[in-house]
């Protein structure tokens, strides 16, 4: 366990190098797994994951630009690469209806209207924490869920020579739904199921801005007069689909006593764009493991 968390704290500490910086609210599929009971007894979540916002010639930035071939002015064509590392657990639940015996393995196939209220928390590294509630019900075969992401960040721009600095920096709050529904499959007797999942979720893209060269000294070749240049901080809607792989100790073969904990782990791929002509496209990976 101590080396897994140090491997976390390690790639969440990577992410600090980002250019730019993707806040969002997280994935609900964890929580759905725990809703649904599956695995009685498991009841907290860890999580890992890390999103990207990429966008080759989009207008991000809304600056407006012309140039000595094109005198008439126009909206700037950027290129963007904001990422994020994150490391998220859940804090507390309430699931419903209640087994009898949330320990033991009663219950092969999970609860068809199972539902329940989470609060969880993140971290990202260098200085980037968060909460959010979140809301699942099952109807039957799939499942509906909310959560609302507030989050706090002191981001970290770049100097005139695209090193991190800490001269450059911006601290912001932000705030970010996410809502869709789902569905699993479960194979109860090998312990495995798919899943499919989406929505629609709000993504920040934030830039604190930089030191650029404005000059150059002629005399020795060298880039000279650093000058902050302004950052920025875009808010959009991302429409986005995943699948997902579960994996979970609920299997009759074994024999398990009904007094034996229960575990489960899903890896979940995302993918997805912004509604308009801007081609921005966004994209996540996240590993869970329920305990």
């Amino acid at each position: 366990m101590r080396k897994i968390c140090l491997l976390i704290v390690f790639l969440c500490a990577f992410a600090a190098w980002a250019d730019d910086y993707v806040v969002l609210s997280p994935s609900f599929v964890p929580q759905a797994l725990l809703a649904r009971q599956i695995a009685p007894g498991s009841s907290r979540i860890f999580s890992f994951s890390t999103s990207i916002g990429s966008c080759d010639y989009c207008n991000i930035t809304g600056n407006i630009v012309s140039t000595s071939e094109d005198l008439q002015s126009h909206y700037s064509r950027d290129k963007v690469d904001a990422s994020s590392f994150r490391f998220e657990m859940n804090l507390v639940d309430f699931k419903w209806p209640r087994t009898k015996n949330t320990a033991g393995a009663e219950h092969w196939a999970g609860h068809r209207l199972g539902g329940g209220l989470f609060l969880n928390a993140y971290y990202s590294a260098l200085l980037k924490v968060g909460l959010y509630p979140m809301v699942v019900q099952w109807l039957g075969p799939f499942y509906l869920a909310a959560t609302y992401d507030f989050s706090y960040g002191c981001y970290f721009g770049y100097d005139e020579d695209n090193a991190m600095t800490t001269d450059v920096h911006e601290s912001l709050l932000t705030g970010s739904l996410n809502v869709g529904g789902g569905t699993m499959v479960f194979m109860n007797n090998h312990g495995l199921g798919v899943g499919l999942h989406g929505g629609l979720r709000q993504m920040h893209i934030i830039n604190p801005g930089s030191r650029v060269y404005t000059g150059t000294d002629y005399r020795t070749g060298n880039r000279i007069d650093p000058a902050l240049q302004d950052g920025y901080h875009v808010e959009d809607w991302i429409y986005y689909y995943g699948i997902d792989f579960v994996g979970y100790t609920n299997i009759p073969l074994l024999k398990e006593s009904n007094t034996k904990n229960h575990q489960g782990y899903i890896f979940s791929f995302e993918m997805g764009t912004r509604p308009d002509d801007n081609p921005l496209i966004y994209w996540a990976f996240s590993m869970s493991l329920l305990l």
